[in-house]
């Protein structure tokens, strides 16, 4: 998890910000189905 979206996933937990929580774990979630596209994409070249 990058650094960016680990901070902000503490700031919204600290404040407990619910919307702000739910929109950063589909990030993360986007950003880690990205990552496995990225990968399985070079293992095929």
């Amino acid at each position: 998890m990058p650094s960016w979206l680990r901070n902000q996933l503490t700031r919204a937990f600290r404040d407990k910000d619910k919307r702000s929580i739910v929109m950063l774990n589909r990030v993360f979630y986007k950003y880690q189905h990205n990552l496995r596209q990225e990968e399985a994409a070079e293992e095929a070249e």
